[in-house]
């Protein structure tokens, strides 16, 4: 298949207005954030923008030990760019407006996603096995009263505190419904990702998404008619927000382009040779919990190169798509090698693993990610090691 100017929609109106380039999203927890996220990571990707993103893991902020969003680490990191301003804020963080301003432009698009209460708490009671932590089932531990409150409007920025006082909550709402532009509903993804297009003045092509963090059947739990009603009283405050958005969404003009939208992902499925798969056995489950518990692709696409990466792009998880960004960012602002979206990237093999983290202990922050740059901007790839078989053996058996 020859390269187009647009792979799978050629036949369709390009947006006659100017895109946008600048997009806060606040990342909330088992909303369908992470779908959301991938269409934003791609999108930044291709255009060769940056991204606020953290020195490890997918957090911003450090909530556990009562640290904001970091602002001066992220202004001085080796992926900021030479502003100490992003183009797009998209990862997880407590809502601070005022820190996240230091750090985007002024003319930033604020969004965020919300879904149906009961079910973010039934997602994060298997995802992160609270049965294991509380010994209960999810029922059980609806009846014990047990339970995480609001989790939507805390990831907003409120404290519990507020949401017991009616006017301060009213007030809450208000001034989320003033700080964001667009507020995506989970439950109707297909709308929302038309909505963020029309906001954003992308294509069609860019807000595609296979969904991501979805998880499999077998390891979902339906949720008894008293189990739903205890947890829309007892995330009161969720469902308040939630409402609001949803009433206010509206219905009708979406039917046309909803449909176009599901076409193009049908296309895009089978152009890619897109194949859902379980790519973690049990034994690496403890390891990989993310990629054992949910739904996983396969990409099986023989086109151009551009195709190729798109697909790839197109299933590829928030953890590694972190990491890609991390290296690109750092080899583009600290080395200011040219062209770094068509440097060749992958993560270490499971057999380097034990080498690179006993190396990373001396390592100081950021180092890896010079002296990988370092190969490039003077022409020498890392070379690679071939591993005997008794070297594989030897590395087994520590293992058992």
């Amino acid at each position: 298949m020859k390269d187009e100017p647009r792979m799978w929609s050629a036949q369709r109106a390009i947006p006659t207005c100017r895109p946008r380039r600048h997009l806060v999203f606040l990342k909330t927890h088992k909303c369908g954030s992470s779908t959301i996220q991938n269409v934003l990571m791609r999108y930044a990707d291709a255009n060769n923008l940056s991204v606020a993103l953290p020195y490890s893991g997918q957090y911003l902020d450090d909530v556990a030990v009562g640290q904001s969003i970091k602002v001066r680490e992220l202004k001085a990191s080796p992926f900021a760019p030479p502003t100490g301003k992003y183009h797009f804020l998209i990862h997880h963080t407590r809502l601070n407006v005022r820190a996240i301003q230091q750090l985007t432009y002024d003319d930033s698009v604020w969004v965020t996603i919300v879904r149906e209460p009961s079910a973010v708490f039934e997602s994060m009671f298997h995802y992160y096995h609270l049965h294991k932590f509380y010994g209960a089932t999810f029922d059980h531990l609806v009846y014990m009263g047990r339970l995480g409150r609001n989790q939507i409007t805390w990831d907003m920025g409120l404290d519990d505190l507020d949401m017991r006082q009616e006017s301060l909550l009213k007030e809450a709402i208000n001034i989320l419904d003033q700080t964001f532009h667009l507020v995506l509903v989970a439950e109707r993804m297909d709308e929302s990702l038309v909505l963020l297009r029309h906001l954003m003045c992308w294509t069609e092509e860019d807000v595609v998404a296979m969904a991501r963090n979805v998880r499999k059947d077998r390891y979902r739990s339906y949720l008894s008619e008293h189990s739903v009603n205890t947890l829309e009283h007892f995330n009161a405050a969720d469902v308040k927000l939630f409402d609001k958005h949803v009433e206010a969404f509206g219905r009708g003009r979406m039917e046309e382009e909803v449909t176009s939208l599901r076409e193009m992902r049908d296309k895009v499925w089978k152009e890619c040779g897109l194949k859902e798969t379980n790519s973690v056995s049990k034994r690496r489950a403890h390891k990989d919990m993310e990629r054992y518990l949910v739904v996983q692709y396969k990409v099986h696409n023989n086109g151009s190169t551009r195709q190729q990466k798109y697909c790839t792009d197109l299933v590829r998880s928030s953890i590694e798509y972190t990491q890609k960004l991390r290296w690109k960012q750092y080899s583009r602002f600290h080395f200011n090698i040219n062209n770094p979206w068509n440097l060749t990237w992958s993560l270490p093999s499971p057999k380097r693993k034990s080498r690179i983290k006993s190396r990373r202990s001396s390592v100081s922050k950021g180092r890896r990610y010079q002296q990988r740059a370092w190969r490039l901007a003077h022409h020498h790839p890392p070379k690679e090691k071939e591993v005997v078989k008794e070297d594989n053996q030897k590395h087994f058996k520590n293992k058992e």
